[in-house]
């Protein structure tokens, strides 16, 4: 029993997984996995990327974004963790997402849909901790403003979409065991 790709809700995974793409590549994980050469110099072929977030801490202060070995102290040091989990899952997983969904167009299997389920909730918990991390800024450096927007605007939609996504594939899941279970049902009445 597969959930087809010409479902919207198969299309709407696609979408997220080809957003992601670029942005573990070129933003979140751009200081880990390429040389300095390839993006700090003016001209070099990464360097729009490091501007644009360079642009973004410039303007936000983001202190999540800006976090590098070099300037953990105390009670951020889980933001290396969870840069080595995108790394290490959810990367991987974006990956394989898009290769099923739009290469090769096959569904998703219940497999599949475990799989998204648990990047769906990881992704949505760990945001939901830079959520949480944003109550806790100095007060001094971040204004009321500021912190809001860092919520809501930047991420709210991280935490929200990957979090409807969980309850979808969690549904999916639901009717493959309900399936199994009319069918072992069937298989005792007889």
């Amino acid at each position: 029993m597969a959930t087809y790709n010409n479902t919207w809700r198969n299309k709407a995974w696609m979408g997220w997984f080809l957003l992601q793409v670029p942005l573990i590549f070129f933003i979140d994980l751009l200081e880990y996995l390429y040389p300095a050469w390839v993006y700090e110099p003016t001209g070099a072929p990464l360097h729009a990327f490091y501007a644009l977030k360079q642009w973004y801490i410039q303007m936000y202060n983001d202190p999540i974004v800006q976090w590098s070995p070099e300037t953990a102290s105390g009670h951020d040091s889980w933001i290396g963790l969870f840069l080595h989990v995108e790394f290490l899952f959810l990367l991987p997983t974006v990956l394989y997402g898009v290769y099923r969904l739009a290469v090769q167009r096959r569904g998703t299997s219940g497999a599949d849909e475990l799989l998204f389920l648990v990047y769906a909730l990881e992704v949505a918990f760990t945001t939901l901790v830079c959520i949480h991390d944003t109550y806790y800024l100095d007060s001094t450096v971040y204004s009321d403003e500021l912190k809001r927007t860092l919520r809501f605007q930047f991420y709210g939609p991280w935490c929200l979409i990957p979090a409807i996504g969980a309850i979808d594939m969690a549904s999916r899941i639901l009717g493959r065991i309900k399936a199994a279970d009319a069918v072992l049902e069937g298989r005792k009445s007889q």
